[in-house]
């Protein structure tokens, strides 16, 4: 079956997606045994899960049409209408331009009907992928007229490599071209979901609400008003990004990215964020602490974390709320003030659009398994930034190396309390809601130390910089220049000597 018998049949049947509906609520005693042999045996799971009482099914339809298969419904609804409008517009003309266009229009509508059921389902996150990714999006770019490239690319990132990567004004390398996010994607009958944040100047806390954040951090009663933090409106875009018209041929120049997503620590909430979860007890780790350092580590299943991504120099991206054409926010020229922007094209269809454009900042809040590291004593006085930046990218090096994790499921952020002046490691899953890896890290912590300092010990680039066989990586470039090799491997050189792990001299 493929995507048009599915979801919009031509032909006077009944569309697929009702039929599984009507056939799913009547809980079939064969779908309920194949849960059973898949699922654990476990309790706690399972009421989770919602098996018992098919509290599932919610995730697939809900009243107001926004479980995973309505959006996906509605996203494929919407694109035929669109095209067909598009088709009778362009015919409507009476030209050759205008017939090719149609034509070209209609065989992208049967490029979209066409494309397997199964494959579509599983890059809309409704069957799993690698990981069970839930926040996949596209840049997308069936729309465009030129090249033929553009119906044969399939570009998609988990959203939280995407709010980088795919922002207004990145570019991506793909068949042989290169594609320039202008839009964010909004299905019809949609607006993105959004409000305002604040980004804490002392801690790092991440606060956001439907109204202005004006007002004191929860955690270090800093003020959120101080020119220093960071905020704004922001947008989820949930619904990914569109390209450009006119993708060009690739050359050696590199495509420019938009580097500006970091992550910060947001609360403890349930996974409906309604609930607000008590902080984990801190447990000693006795193993790695000695009379000059001591160590607490706390694990959570429900740690929510907030990529934020304010545009270049935090000046925010230009939104239309009617096409989604998007772009940076350009500097001041010569005093004049920004304002809403000058009439641009619709992205999807190059028409003009003189609605306003809005300055927003981007923001993707997740939960995930969350190990925060506390550090008090003599070795843990220094509360300079790079030696903890450097010490929590050299633990997640040193955790990958040792445990067999991907590195790029791992991550995490440093978070200062208000009681102290040294930060919090804070590392974390980065796979949607969480595999287990950081809860293996915090039961394997002496030995990730061991290896983490064995790795920052190569002699792999000058000691008082960084390199990708030590510290750097693609996702943490906007802290290249604070990650110090040497003052990784001194601090973590030091702390191992104290707990007699280590007998070399450092």
């Amino acid at each position: 079956m493929n995507v048009g018998e599915f979801f919009a049949p031509n032909d006077g049947q009944r569309a697929g997606i009702g039929l599984l509906r009507e056939f799913v609520q009547m809980r079939p005693t064969m779908v309920a045994e194949a849960i059973a042999r898949i699922v654990p045996n476990d309790e706690d799971l399972r009421a989770e899960l919602g098996l018992e009482h098919w509290e599932w099914l919610n995730l697939l339809w809900k009243s107001d049409e926004t479980g995973l298969l309505d959006r996906v419904a509605l996203e494929v609804a919407g694109d035929l209408l669109e095209l067909q409008r598009m088709v009778d517009q362009a015919a409507a003309e009476k030209t050759e331009v205008g017939f090719s266009r149609a034509k070209r229009l209609l065989g992208i509508i049967r490029t979209i009907r066409a494309r397997p059921l199964l494959g579509f389902l599983g890059s809309r996150n409704v069957l799993p992928k690698y990981g069970f990714p839930t926040d996949v999006v596209d840049l997308r770019t069936d729309h465009l007229d030129t090249p033929s490239a553009a119906q044969q690319v399939e570009l998609q990132r988990d959203l939280r490599i995407a709010l980088s990567e795919y922002a207004p004004g990145g570019e991506v390398v793909a068949a042989g071209h290169i594609w320039v996010s202008g839009g964010i994607n909004k299905p019809p009958k949609r607006e993105w979901d959004g409000g305002y944040y604040s980004v804490c100047s002392a801690c790092g806390r991440f606060h956001s609400e439907r109204n202005s954040t004006a007002g004191i951090c929860v955690a270090c009663g800093n003020s959120l008003n101080t020119g220093r933090s960071m905020r704004g409106e922001f947008i989820r875009p949930e619904y990914g990004f569109l390209a450009a018209p006119g993708p060009r041929i690739s050359g050696e120049a590199r495509p420019q990215r938009i580097y500006a997503s970091r992550v910060h620590f947001s609360d403890y909430l349930s996974s409906d964020r309604v609930q607000k979860i008590p902080p984990p007890e801190p447990q000693s780790v006795v193993v790695l602490s000695s009379g000059q350092i001591r160590i607490w580590q706390s694990y959570s299943r429900y740690g929510w974390l907030a990529i934020v991504n304010p545009g270049p120099l935090m000046r925010g991206f230009r939104v239309c709320y009617t096409c989604g054409y998007a772009e940076p926010v350009p500097q001041i020229v010569k005093g004049r003030p920004r304002g809403k922007g000058k009439p641009h094209k619709n992205p999807r269809t190059g028409a003009d659009c003189n609605t306003f454009t809005e300055t927003r900042h981007l923001v993707h809040e997740f939960m995930t398994d969350v190990l925060e590291l506390h550090f008090e004593g003599l070795l843990a006085s220094n509360p300079d930034g790079r030696l903890w930046y450097s010490v929590l990218y050299s633990l997640l090096e040193g955790a990958s190396d040792i445990l067999g994790i991907r590195r790029d499921d791992l991550d995490g952020t440093i978070y200062r309390y208000s009681a102290s002046p040294i930060p919090a490691i804070v590392l974390f899953d980065n796979v949607p809601g969480g595999a287990g890896h950081v809860r293996r890290i915090a039961d394997n912590l002496k030995d990730v130390f061991v290896a983490a300092y064995t790795r920052m010990a190569r002699d792999c680039c000058g000691e008082d910089t960084s390199c990708y066989e030590c510290l750097r990586n693609f996702r943490n470039q906007p802290y290249h220049e604070l990650l110090k090799r040497n003052l990784a491997r001194d601090f973590l050189g030091r702390l191992l000597m104290a707990a007699n792990l280590l007998s070399l001299s450092v």
